[in-house]
């Protein structure tokens, strides 16, 4: 999880704001968009943590239908398009640090207790480090067809 934040920060620091605030750089949305979107479903993972630490995972909502996943990312992005995105790294750090708090929490066989209906192992990665990783993937790729990415890691 370390790895893929300060591959995203090392990247984001290279890039003008204006160009991170660009709408429909990465389809519909800005790069700023995707930051929202990144951090909303780590909120969503603190959130499915904390119910696993309280004995409450049968209470986990998962998402099976894209129209649901839909409706929770454009959600989110809309609820971070007022901010500014000083604000937005400061809350993507901050429920970073939450998730990697409540999962330091967790014994280490909650991780793979199938008592709920998806084991943390399962949706952990794709809720976070992995999730960043290939958004990232698509931003550089981005950023290069710009022209602007030619020392892009």
């Amino acid at each position: 999880m370390a790895a893929s934040r300060r591959a995203t920060l090392s990247l984001l620091a290279r890039m003008p704001e204006r160009d991170l605030l660009r709408r429909r750089t990465q389809g519909r949305w800005s790069v700023k968009d995707v930051l929202a979107h990144i951090a909303a479903w780590e909120a969503e993972g603190v959130h499915r943590l904390r119910l696993i630490a309280k004995g409450r995972g049968h209470r986990i909502h998962f998402y099976e239908d894209m129209r649901e996943v839909d409706r929770f990312n454009a959600r989110a992005v809309a609820a971070a398009r007022p901010m500014s995105l000083a604000a937005l790294l400061r809350r993507a750090a901050d429920v970073r640090r939450r998730l990697v708090a409540e999962l330091r929490r967790l014994p280490a066989h909650a991780l793979r207790d199938r008592s709920h209906e998806v084991p943390v192992v399962g949706w952990l990665p794709a809720f976070a480090w992995t999730h960043e990783r290939g958004h990232l993937r698509e931003i550089k790729a981005w950023w290069r067809r710009r022209g602007r990415g030619s020392r892009a890691p």
